[in-house]
């Protein structure tokens, strides 16, 4: 299991009931297992609301985002996570060892 930071958006829902939310982000810490990852794409939009002020004050404008979809058999999830699709991609699934002949 791999260790990400995640962007969590804590939708805060009117009584009423109406589409309109109050967005409160925040972050925490999640473990995904590699096994079960379907992909890794970018967070379009979350650039536009780190600039706009909205994610927490810990993050830096240079800082990227990116979504992991998760899929276990019966239940599809998705993390968005800080990191670069690339970086975010090269950590689940790390480069595999050199082969080596055995000797036998």
């Amino acid at each position: 299991m791999v260790r990400f930071i995640e962007v969590v958006n804590e939708a805060n829902f009117s009584d009423r009931l109406e589409r309109k939310a109050n967005s409160k982000f925040t972050l925490g810490e999640v473990w995904i297992n590699e096994d079960y990852v379907v992909n890794v794409r970018e967070a379009v939009g979350y650039k536009a609301l780190l600039r706009e002020g909205l994610l927490p004050p810990d993050l830096e404008e240079n800082h990227q985002f990116a979504i992991v979809t998760t899929n276990n058999g019966h239940q599809t999830q998705q993390y968005v996570v800080v990191g670069s699709p690339n970086v975010v991609a090269s950590r689940l699934s790390p480069p595999s060892p050199s082969p080596t002949l055995l000797k036998g």
